[in-house]
């Protein structure tokens, strides 16, 4: 049973009962299920939304254009100003088509298909030293010592952040999407700063890196594409993006992998399969809860629910892969599922520009993991483990094994 919002009497679907477990959501999802594909909740700063929750009404509303991202169409139930959601209207979140769509392109340029390629050995590389480590100790947290370094490591090399600029970076990724308005607002300011550092050693001085080309990189009049504000902003967000998600599903996926011995044992097997089994454990845990909010430009109906203007919406993104009016037995980890048309990764003009990356992280993460370690086990009981409580990002708080 769902808690009440203290100001306005609806239920808090996302409430600590939500967040009790990693197998929480999932049970609640079941309920959402049977009720319909949309929901009107309050989150935890009260603010009023409709959570929507079928796959086929989410699909559909990546797309609509009567959703939109800018703050201004809000009708002022969306009152937060945390980062990254909360920020001035002009960033790459808080913009649709066509001002959003230069600043899409700045950052798809790194993860062109020809550029991918060149982050593989990277990656190798990371994974075998961690799991090195884990074999000289036995084993150790799949989070805290393997599943949040690679994609930190990684987002870091491609920004080119220097080594020195790293070390506080995993503790404010951490809290930079689930923390209290006060905190929120250290975090953004400490990591900001941070980047505004190396916004002007770059300028400076630039190198092979997404960073150096945001910052050099000029329109056909000669102008920078991207103001400072813009260029943090965007920087600030690869990073909490490229590192959260990924984390999550790194460590979420090896516990889902780990509770059904017969699925890993074929794996092990047969380590080809694991691209297949990547794209069930993304459509049904999911590498983020939902997007970010969007806000009806009209008036507008979402699966017979009437959503005035000014509506803030909310698309759940990891229970429209629970859905099953679309995937038989959704709880099933079935990697020979035919239909694994997921929208973990989003779609329309925001889809996730560095799905790929993910998806190849993922996978080499879980893959050596799995391959090299054939006897791995939890170290805890099972029940003891947490999931953090963040409203847009799933990740386990601890997940010591043995190997």
């Amino acid at each position: 049973m769902a808690s009440k919002c203290p100001v306005h009497g609806l239920e808090k679907l996302m409430d600590a009962d939500y967040f009790a477990t990693p197998y929480a959501p999932s049970e609640r999802f079941v309920a959402l299920h049977e009720r319909g594909a949309v929901h009107q909740t309050c989150l935890d700063d009260h603010g009023r939304v409709w959570l929507v929750t079928g796959h086929a009404e989410v699909f559909a509303a990546l797309r609509d254009k009567r959703l939109a991202r800018p703050r201004e169409y809000s009708n002022g139930d969306f009152a937060s100003h945390r980062f990254p959601e909360g920020t001035p209207t002009g960033t790459i979140i808080t913009l649709d088509p066509p001002e959003h769509t230069p600043l899409k392109k700045m950052v798809n340029f790194t993860f062109l298909p020809r550029h991918l390629e060149t982050f593989r050995p990277r990656i190798h590389a990371v994974v075998a030293m961690l799991l090195d480590k884990f074999e000289a100790n036995g084993g150790g947290d799949l989070v805290e010592d393997y599943a949040a370094i690679v994609p930190i490591t990684i987002v870091c090399d491609v920004l080119g952040l220097p080594e020195r600029f790293r070390k506080n970076l995993k503790q404010w990724a951490d809290l930079g999407f689930g923390s209290d308005d006060e905190t929120n607002v250290k975090i953004r300011e400490s990591m900001l700063g941070m980047l505004e550092e190396v916004r002007q050693q770059k300028t400076a001085e630039p190198s092979e890196d997404l960073f150096s080309y945001w910052i050099h990189y000029r329109d056909a009049d000669g102008k920078p594409v991207l103001n400072p504000q813009q260029l943090l902003i965007m920087a600030a967000l690869t990073i909490l993006g490229g590192y959260d998600t990924t984390a999550g599903m790194i460590s979420r996926g090896a516990l889902a992998l780990l509770d059904s011995p017969e699925t890993l044992e074929r794996l092990q097997r047969d380590p080809d399969l694991f691209p297949e089994a990547i794209e069930e454990l993304l459509r049904r845990n999911g590498s983020v809860h939902h997007g970010f909010r969007r806000f009806a430009t009209e008036d507008m109906e979402i699966d017979g629910r009437k959503i005035n203007k000014g509506d803030t919406v909310l698309l759940h993104l990891t229970a429209a892969g629970n859905d099953p009016k679309r995937f038989p037995d959704p709880q099933v980890l079935d990697i020979d599922r035919a239909d694994k048309g997921h929208v973990a990764f989003g779609g329309g003009p925001h889809f996730c520009a560095g799905a790929e990356l993910a998806r190849m992280e993922i996978n080499i993460a879980l893959r050596e993991l799995f391959t090299r370690f054939p006897d791995i086990k939890l170290a805890v009981p099972q029940e003891s483990l947490k999931l953090r409580a963040y409203p847009f990002i799933p990740g386990i708080v601890s997940l010591p094994v043995t190997v």
